[in-house]
């Protein structure tokens, strides 16, 4: 078991957790201490914690709020509260936010003790009822057959959210509506995601004698959260079902088949998506010049080709767009690994993440994204040069590209798939300008050459080298070129005419 402790007071923490450490309580592996609900709240998305032990009273975000937070992000977690004797109303309003338990300080040995024993006691009483188990406690379970079922929320419109609250609200109502659902029916599980994009990805499994029997119960469900949500919540929700399996089968498959029924919708839209084998192998392009391009250690290049190969991907049939990402990324890792063998091992684990994470994406501008940033970090590793100039290279073409748009740095980042932040370093140091002066100085130049034409009107090449405001634009070109846009005319001109006259 692992143990967090959050308290403001560094030395009640310390020694709370001493105290932790010398209890002899079977099963306790790490404890964890925390400062803050903040710091905490971190810790808890990234480290396994199975019990949450907090003082109410904290600057900024309190204990009770830090609770409400866990009950919505981690359901499974058990929060006990750290309290004086004087907080009776604090600890009314823990116990309504299903606090586990309390503590009342000063925190003696034996009041920790106590404690244990009452968890144990509703751990050894709720085992055989709990929804919320692991792979291994749900494939210890006498059940014949099994079905998985991956569930997660559409992308949904702003303005919608924005009236439903939060996304902590938003997340809350998700989860009661599903666990509600699930009362009414037995046998269904939920199961840790793993590698996820967000805490409305969720996993439910169910069990029963026969596989169909196994994927009715999740179709039922499906049915009854899915005609809910989309009437009272109104906004889009999606489910992923895997077929029924045999016990002996490993939990990795339909977990898999489940996922890969939810990308679904980024080519069919939201609803129930049933997991089907693709009807026949995946179409494969030459890729000559991707391969080409990794002997060369072209970043660049490679990233091009990748984004030509990766729109082949999404133009493909729905249900074989998952097998066709993972065909592609097995042939870049073998031609990186031939290629750079020393530096490219860590890559293989990294696909399979990448692999996993893929599967919750909600649109395809976030598959593209999830999977072009991932190959930015692969090329990183294996090419030092890319890092310094295949992006700089890149974002130049964008907005060679792009210039007449009202383009910005978080625009050209997206594109390039980089942070923006980084986006400015990396210009800055490689072209020793910034991001805006580039712009800049290609929409100048392209203006000069529009302003050769006698006929063009001022107004309309400002438009068209991306400044809706001309006069914006005419400020923008004085200050780069010392003149106004229609004395640099006159005076281009007048040294053609000086010219022809010669």
């Amino acid at each position: 078991m692992n143990v967090l402790i959050v308290d403001d007071e560094e030395t009640i923490l310390r020694g709370l957790a001493a105290q932790l450490e010398e209890l002899p309580v079977p099963g306790i592996d790490r404890v964890h201490c925390a400062l803050n609900a903040s710091e905490a709240l971190n810790l808890l998305s990234s480290t396994p914690v199975d019990l949450v032990i907090t003082d109410i009273h904290m600057p900024g975000i309190d204990g009770l709020s830090l609770t409400g937070t866990i009950r919505h992000r981690h359901p499974d977690i058990p929060v006990v509260i750290l309290t004086g004797y004087n907080d009776r109303a604090y600890l009314q309003q823990a116990i309504r936010l299903k606090a586990e338990d309390y503590l009342f300080k000063p925190v003696k040995p034996a009041d920790l003790l106590q404690l244990f024993e009452r968890l144990g006691e509703r751990q050894t009483r709720d085992r055989k009822t709990s929804r919320f188990v692991d792979i291994e406690r749900f494939e210890s379970l006498p059940f014949p057959f099994k079905a998985v079922m991956a569930c997660d929320l559409d992308e949904g419109s702003a303005d919608r959210r924005s009236q439903l609250g939060d996304d902590e609200m938003i997340l809350w109502m998700y989860r009661q509506v599903i666990h509600e659902a699930a009362e009414a029916l037995e046998d269904i599980y939920f199961i840790s995601p793993g590698s996820s994009l967000d805490p409305c990805n969720l996993l439910i499994a169910s069990g029963a004698a026969t596989a169909e029997e196994a994927i009715g119960k999740l179709e039922k469900l499906a049915s009854s959260i899915g005609e809910f949500w989309s009437r009272s919540i109104r906004l889009g929700i999606s489910f992923g079902l895997s077929s029924g399996r045999e016990r002996s089968v490993p939990f990795s498959e339909p977990r898999k088949e489940a996922c890969v029924a939810l990308l679904y919708r980024l080519g069919m839209g939201g609803g129930l998506h049933r997991f089907a084998p693709p009807d026949g192998p995946i179409a494969k392009s030459s890729r000559s010049e991707l391969q080409t391009a990794i002997e060369l250690a072209d970043s660049g290049a490679i990233l091009t080709e990748l984004k030509r190969e990766l729109a082949r991907v999404l133009d493909g049939a729905p249900d074989s767009r998952m097998l066709a990402a993972e065909e592609l990324l097995q042939f870049l890792y073998a031609h990186l690994a031939q290629c750079y063998p020393a530096d490219s091992l860590p890559l293989f684990q990294r696909a399979a993440t990448l692999t996993e994470k893929l599967v919750w994406a909600r649109t395809e501008e976030q598959f593209a994204q999830l999977f072009m940033l991932e190959m930015n970090e692969w090329l990183g590793s294996v090419i030092p040069e890319h890092s310094e100039y295949g992006i700089v290279a890149l974002a130049k073409s964008v907005i060679q590209a792009r210039f007449s748009e009202p383009l910005n740095i978080g625009e050209v980042a997206a594109a390039v798939y980089v942070s923006p932040s980084h986006l400015s370093r990396l210009f800055r140091a490689q072209t020793n300008t910034t991001f805006l002066e580039y712009l800049t100085n290609v929409r100048v130049e392209e203006a000069k050459k529009r302003l050769t034409d006698p006929r063009a009107k001022v107004y309309d090449i400002a438009v068209q080298v991306g400044y809706s405001d001309w006069k914006h634009f005419s400020r923008v070109f004085k200050e780069a070129t010392g003149f106004h846009p229609s004395d640099y005319r006159t005076r281009t001109m007048g040294a053609h005419s000086t010219g022809n006259e010669t």
